[in-house]
């Protein structure tokens, strides 16, 4: 009754009785052959599935009459027997929670512990509750308690402030009166401002509560909601910091990432044992403030601004640091921590070192140590041979990659960072199965040395059976992946093939980002460079997916992923920037097959002309450079478009506005021009994309796209497709419930929203930040149109009113929505519930982050 299959043979066992009931003349005449079965045993067959479900059913009567063991459909009936006003957005797990609690809820209506339960209940997120009316700055009367000496006393003898702290009569930090003027004194407690833990009191904020604003008022009631997942590496190894000895960062890749905080509450600390969560408890990056105070309670004679809670602390169950190979941390004294830029220093000691830490996302993708398996989904079984590695070694990973063969299974055990690759599948050798996975709850990082080359997987030859290939648990960064030969099956599953991280306001003539160790953090592309029938992407986070060399994807699916294409070069110098696709680019220049291409071909030198002469479709290039040069000098030349040059070639509106403008632009403008038409009339060879191919077709379910695309056929469904995409056939396909920008040629669109390409609705757009892809609260602001009627939105606009992109299946609207409902049957009559998502992002709409380390 489930609606999931079940090998129990019940289906089996009644289609065989049946058939054994028919005489024996009706079975003979069923079926000409006694292989097929004929209509009447088809029809048999199907009776008996119905048997077999009755009889789970009648199997299953005793556990249905309990709501932890029932069955998914029993819960609406036990609901309705105690009068539960059930909310159908709820998912499974929150609706059985709801009516398992009711009761429990009922006896507890309208206190601050059960709201605060409720929301943990109904959400899944850690939860605080605020009564704001205890946060406004007011007169104290004569009916208010009477706060005296001992909140300025720092002995305390008598235990009065601690008291006072129980009361909330006094901040448990600042030790601020209630109502009273603010003591700013103890700087974790200023950061604490405009928090679920602020000690400090305001005026009345008479605005509708939305979000950061129209908190303080008499009827206002906070629901703090750490949406987002702190997942944990229990081992990693650190980067080392250039230039600055035993300074190193905890991320593998080297990027200066946000540490978070592990979740610390249990199911067992509500109900008599509910206490209200402490700023160490929560799913929350780890502020410099909180973790000097956590640091000085820890030591043997603890400051006046130590923390005031004897269990709080973050070392080690949120953040360690151990000698490699050793079990137990590091003595807390040892280590000097900066947490807002992932970094420490070690004094004296171990030459290697490990790392445990927290970082945050909003949901589990990409490669991570979190349960990968999906209910409903059988888990894939390893090819034999299996060969289990562990990290830490140039060496291992290469070894077992040489030693696959066509067919086997390597596992990587933990997450040390493995520094080489070696090349799987050969002309000789070529994939047949081949799976490269971390271990269960692990991640495989895989990080190779400057100027490695790619990471090459062969697929099987012409006139043989295609391969199949898995890549699962996968952080791959510094090498591109390439897939060369026939595949028939191409699956990468919580996957992180790095994106890249481009070079940000502090360093404008960089292209790509530094890590603390110098490397440039420049992302890793996805070749197709051989003909893959189908190509999977689950949960993934990934660079650049292109093809070049011929290479062709029947079938692209992506889903629940992020893909990101960054600019990758700065200025309009066609010789400093790759070219993506060189075969594209002197192929069209060889047939000469449209206006321009023949004019560019008639424009080449001699040398330039021999090149393109001299070259085989579908093969690299021998010599690109007297290409680039002539190329160059068409950019640096007057203006390249004219009418009848690109009378096919379609353009951005901006690019075309440009082109006509007068006056005509002059230096570098006009260079910039020159060279944004050659990148868009040759968009595979040139243009920066996150996704280019030139066939097949793309199907895009529940992702974001960070960059251009240019495509054949799209199918799109609860994605943002965040620049412009391109797509050659749009009589093909839709694009539904999704975000599409301005200037895209797309195929028809349903109930979708347009914005500017590049618009500003995300919370972060740099890997590694926990923000990364993740819809901010304001999104909507950013609509310019809808391709339906009804009102447009991103953050609510999927099919089931979730937000639309990456993050679609967590809910995170639908949770929203499904907590007022229930809080307006147990909040007490006349108290407004404000939600609030944390963390937040500052004004311009990057994350609360400490600033990266100063050069060394």
């Amino acid at each position: 009754m489930t609606g999931t299959p079940v090998a129990d043979g019940y289906a089996d066992l009644y289609a065989d009785k049946l058939w054994s009931l028919v005489p024996a003349a009706h079975r003979a005449a069923d079926s000409t052959t006694g292989e097929t079965p004929g209509p009447l045993q088809e029809l048999l067959r199907r009776v008996a599935a119905q048997v077999a479900d009755i009889h789970r059913s009648l199997d299953r009567l005793w556990e249905d009459q309990s709501i932890e063991t029932c069955d998914s459909w029993v819960i609406p009936y036990i609901a309705q027997l105690l009068a539960t006003n059930l909310v159908a957005s709820m998912d499974a797990r929150g609706q059985r929670l709801d009516v398992a609690n009711t009761i429990y809820y009922r006896r507890r209506k309208g206190t601050v512990a059960l709201l605060e339960q409720l929301a943990a209940d109904v959400t899944g997120f850690d939860a605080r509750v605020v009564e704001f009316f205890r946060s406004l700055g007011r007169t104290r009367h004569g009916l208010d308690p009477e706060i005296g000496r001992p909140a300025d006393d720092t002995t305390d003898p008598t235990g009065a402030r601690q008291l006072q702290h129980a009361e909330g009569l006094a901040g448990l930090l600042t030790h601020t009166p209630s109502g009273g003027l603010a003591d700013l004194r103890n700087p974790l407690g200023a950061t604490l401002t405009g928090t679920a833990f602020d000690e400090f009191h305001h005026r009345l904020d008479a605005r509708r509560g939305v979000g950061a604003r129209g908190w303080y008022g008499i009827s206002k009631v906070g629901f703090f909601l750490w949406r987002t997942v702190s997942l944990q590496v229990d081992r990693a190894t650190p980067v080392p910091v250039a230039g600055c000895p035993n300074h190193y960062s905890f991320d593998p890749t080297g990027r200066q990432i946000p540490l978070f905080q592990a979740a610390a509450r249990s199911a067992g600390d509500y109900g008599e044992h509910w206490l209200p969560q402490a700023a160490w408890q929560l799913p929350a990056p780890i502020t410099g403030p909180l973790w000097d105070a956590l640091a000085d309670e820890a030591a043997p004679a603890p400051g006046p601004l130590a923390y005031p809670d004897p269990h709080a602390s973050l070392w080690p169950a949120s953040v360690s640091v151990r000698a490699a190979g050793a079990a137990d941390p590091l003595d807390l004294s040892q280590v000097l921590l900066w947490p807002e830029v992932g970094r420490f220093a070690v004094a004296a000691g171990p030459a290697d070192v490990e790392v445990g830490y927290h970082h945050g996302l909003f949901s589990r993708i990409g490669a991570g140590p979190y349960d990968r398996r999906q209910l409903g989904t059988p888990a894939r079984p390893d090819p034999a041979p299996v060969q289990q590695i562990v990290g830490g070694s140039a060496t291992t990973l290469p070894a077992a990659l040489a030693a696959l063969g066509g067919t086997g299974t390597v596992i990587v055990a933990d997450g040390l960072t493995l520094s080489a690759t070696a090349p799987v599948g050969s002309a000789s050798t070529p994939i047949v199965d081949v799976t490269v996975r971390a271990a269960d709850q692990r991640r495989a990082v895989i990080r190779t040395a400057a100027g490695a080359g790619p990471w090459i997987f062969t697929g099987a030859p012409a006139g043989t059976p295609p391969a199949r290939l898995r890549l699962e648990g996968m952080l791959l960064s510094g090498s591109d992946l390439v897939l060369r030969g026939r595949f028939d099956d191409v699956t990468l599953s919580c996957c992180t093939i790095d994106p890249g991280t481009g070079g940000n306001l502090r360093r404008p003539a960089t292209v790509w980002e530094p890590g603390v160790d110098g490397r440039e953090l420049s992302p890793s592309t996805i070749w197709i460079e051989g003909a893959v029938r189908s190509l999977t992407l689950d949960r993934c986070i990934t660079g650049p997916i292109r093809t070049r060399y011929g290479g062709l994807a029947s079938q692209l699916t992506a889903q629940n992923s992020i893909v990101q294409g960054l600019p990758t070069a700065l200025g309009p110098d066609l010789v400093n920037a790759p070219v993506f696709d060189a075969d594209t680019l002197v192929s069209a220049l060889h047939h000469r097959g449209d206006p321009l291409t023949d004019w560019l071909a008639g424009q080449l030198s001699p040398a330039a002309a021999a090149v393109v002469a001299a070259h085989v479709d579908a093969a690299p290039v021998a010599d690109l450079q007297p290409i680039l040069n002539d190329l160059q000098k068409i950019i640096d030349g007057p203006l390249l478009w004219t009418a009848d040059r690109f009378a096919d070639r379609p353009l951005r509106a901006s690019t075309q506005t440009a082109v006509i403008s007068t006056p005509t632009p002059t230096g570098e403008p006009l260079r910039a021009l020159n060279r944004e038409l050659l990148a868009e009339a040759y968009p595979l060879a040139l243009a920066d994309a996150a996704i280019a191919t030139d066939a097949g077709t793309v199907t895009l379910d529940r992702c974001t796209m960070l960059g251009a695309a240019y495509l054949h056929r799209l199918q799109c469904s609860e994605t943002i497709l965040d620049d412009v995409v391109r797509v050659n056939n749009a009589q093909d396909g839709c694009v539904r419930f999704s975000v599409w920008t301005t200037d895209s040629a797309l195929p028809r669109r349903y109930e979708s929203a347009q914005v500017p390409a590049g618009s500003p609705i995300f919370v972060s757009r740099r890997y590694g930040e926990w923000g990364y892809a993740q819809v901010h609260d304001g999104a909507d602001t950013a609509i310019v149109s809808a391709s339906t009627g009804g009102v447009p939105s991103i953050v609510t606009g999927s099919h089931d009113g979730s937000e639309m992109g990456v993050y679609c299946r967590d809910g995170a609207a639908i949770k929203d929505r499904s907590l007022l409902i229930k809080l307006g049957e147990y909040l007490p009559v006349g108290l407004t519930p404000v939600l609030v998502h944390l963390p937040t992002p500052d004004n311009d709409g990057e994350t609360r982050r400490g600033r990266p380390w100063p050069a060394t």
